[in-house]
């Protein structure tokens, strides 16, 4: 059963007992939300970090250091002198 199921029998129940119907599904979920970021940024403040800006921090330092930690990189490969010689075993032997 989902939300829209046990709304719908909600509200025939409260209909027929004269009850006002319930809230319809999703009615709170904006201030839901906006309680869990304050409830968040009340226990960084008790914790003694800032209230704000620790997502952005967070991912911010994950970008920084987060690409020297993985593997090789998705970058071209650097182009230096020694790539753009021919290998020893194709070189003429020198005269």
């Amino acid at each position: 059963m989902n939300a829209t199921h046990q709304y719908l029998f909600d509200a025939a129940r409260a209909a027929r007992l004269g009850d006002p119907p319930p809230p319809a599904p999703g009615t709170h979920d904006l201030a839901v939300l906006r309680a869990a970021r304050d409830r968040r940024r009340f226990a960084r403040v008790l914790a003694g970090r800032p209230a704000r800006g620790g997502l952005r921090t967070a991912l911010s330092r994950a970008v920084l250091f987060g690409a020297s930690r993985s593997g090789p990189s998705r970058t071209a490969p650097s182009r230096t002198a020694s790539s753009r010689t021919a290998p020893a075993l194709c070189r003429r032997p020198a005269d």
